[in-house]
């Protein structure tokens, strides 16, 4: 358990930074990119669990996370 004191520690200060620049750019900017933008923490949840923890996603999983991916980007350019 020791061992992972510091990639816990890390999994914190991300969720905090995350937090803190969702409140920022709903304060400062159109609130429907912030919102489409912060919806997509399940897939780097995913993204996350396959490259620290090495486990494996679905092909519906990947092709899901794919789509997102891709909406989020068609979004964002308007």
């Amino acid at each position: 358990m020791p061992a992972a004191l510091p990639a816990l520690a890390l999994i914190g200060l991300a969720d905090v930074a995350a937090n803190g620049t969702y409140s920022v750019a709903a304060q400062h900017g159109p609130v429907t990119v912030a919102a489409v933008l912060a919806s997509r923490y399940p897939v780097v949840t995913a993204l996350a669990a396959r490259d620290v923890l090495k486990e494996r996603l679905r092909g519906v999983q990947a092709a899901g996370a794919g789509l997102a991916l891709v909406g989020t980007v068609l979004l964002a350019t308007g």
